[in-house]
């Protein structure tokens, strides 16, 4: 099927210096629809995909109509460790065996949610966006235009869903409704095309090699940080009867909050405090911003959307990252890492998305400043019949074309970098360094 892709894939995430992991990672790989009547399509893959428990042995077999079922290839190699022996690469996974798989085309959900003020609104949106999406009328057409409106209509669907579930969520210190908001960057990948929806300031990135003679890549920005200074976004906040103020050099959308003493309903003689808050003018969740006069959210949940057509021979990589890696990394020195990193390094090396992620931390440590959440996933494309690029550990091979077998979910050992906590004689707790030896250089994973 030449109009799938196959590509590697791997993902990394890190609490860095934080007190709190607001990042959280969704992959959801599965089967388009048919034409198929819901008897036959399987019941998992109509609600959303499986748990994490379920998901491997749920792919094994898929039946078809009338109980007839139809041998294939395992399409993924899960690599979770790589002996001396072993040589892996695209071209040739890891492992194989014969086991039932659908020959359907796959559809892949890849995002990247960062949180701000409270975890919920991210792993509420990790866990629904996904399904939400699914269920907008013309997301499976083949209408560029109805995909992208599908898209806008589930980021607002998931937002409204949450307003539904505020009332469960942890109040503030203050005894308010929560704050919990969080980013949202998005890609769906079916057949060659990706379309992306986003809102706030994490990020997709893709790496184009324009001539084989390039010796490095171009960077492609898909998205742009929705910053509340930027003009049509802060022409959107004060039409809505927000504003924008600075705090600590940094522009911030404001919240309109009654005085904590106030008691009572809220009326025209209320004093109102203005406090600037929010760093990013679009997201998920930030329900505090609800203007009653005009019915909108003053920091909007509608994403940016577009759409775009993968050629493997020129689009090499495909990054997902929170603001935690491009706040130290420019997109540009990102896509030219993963290039010269498969490059340089042996088979059995740190995967592309550690590398940055781990890169990224090691900025923060030498800039002396206290490390984001820091996110990152990374899908290196491959063209078919084209030389195969290096399987380096913790990463999954995907074949768009016929399913897959096995899929990585965050929480899983693959995406965390495990450091060690030692207390001191001062009391303090430190977290030692973890060195990554490879055959042409020496890397550190730093956090603290």
């Amino acid at each position: 099927m030449n109009d799938s892709l196959l590509f590697r894939m791997s993902a990394f995430s890190d609490q860095g210096g934080r007190k709190y992991m607001e990042d959280v990672i969704e992959i959801r790989i599965e089967y388009e629809p048919t034409a198929s009547t819901d008897e036959e399509y399987p019941k998992s893959q109509r609600h959303g995909g499986q748990g994490k428990a379920e998901s491997a042995a749920a792919l094994q077999t898929v039946t078809e109509p009338h109980g007839l079922s139809r041998p294939g290839p395992v399409t993924a190699a899960w690599v979770e460790s790589l002996s001396d022996e072993d040589v892996c690469s695209v071209g040739t996974p890891a492992s194989s065996e014969n086991v039932v798989v659908d020959t359907r085309r796959s559809v892949a959900f890849f995002a990247v949610f960062d949180g701000h003020g409270g975890r919920e609104a991210a792993h509420f949106a990790s866990e629904h966006l996904w399904d939400l999406l699914k269920r907008q009328r013309g997301f499976w057409s083949k209408d560029h235009d109805e995909v992208c409106a599908a898209l806008r209509k589930g980021f607002i669907a998931c937002h409204h869903a949450m307003w539904k579930e505020l009332p469960e969520w942890p109040k503030t210190i203050t005894g308010l409704p929560s704050t919990s908001g969080t980013t949202a960057s998005v890609i769906v990948i079916r057949g060659v095309h990706m379309y992306v929806a986003h809102v706030g300031d994490s990020a997709v990135v893709v790496g184009v090699k324009e001539d084989n003679s390039d010796i490095t890549l171009q960077a492609l920005e898909i998205t742009q940080d929705h910053k509340p200074e930027l003009p049509k976004e802060k022409e959107r906040i004060e039409r809505l009867g927000g504003s924008v103020m600075k705090k600590s050099g940094v522009n911030r959308v404001v919240w309109k909050r009654p005085r904590l003493t106030h008691n009572g309903p809220v009326r025209r003689s209320t004093v109102i405090d203005q406090i600037p808050f929010l760093a990013v003018a679009r997201s998920l969740g930030d329900l505090w911003s609800y203007d009653f006069y005009s019915g909108e959210f003053v920091v909007s949940p509608e994403p940016d959307t577009t759409v775009m057509t993968l050629d493997p021979k020129r689009h090499r990589y495909i990054i997902l990252g929170s603001d935690g890696l491009w706040n130290m990394m420019p997109p540009k020195n990102a896509v030219n890492m993963c290039y010269s990193h498969d490059k340089m390094a042996g088979p059995k090396g740190m995967s592309c998305a550690r590398r940055l992620g781990c890169t990224a931390l090691l900025f923060w440590k030498e800039r002396m400043l206290r490390a984001d959440n820091t996110t990152v996933i990374v899908l290196a494309l491959q063209e078919r019949g084209g030389p195969p690029i290096p399987m380096h550990r913790d990463e999954i091979v995907v074949d768009m074309a016929t399913g897959i077998d096995k899929i990585p979910y965050p929480g899983t050992p693959y995406n965390t970098c495990e450091i060690q906590k030692a207390e001191h004689e001062d009391g303090m707790f430190y977290e030692e360094d973890e060195i990554y030896e490879e055959e042409h250089e020496r890397w550190t994973c730093l956090d603290w």
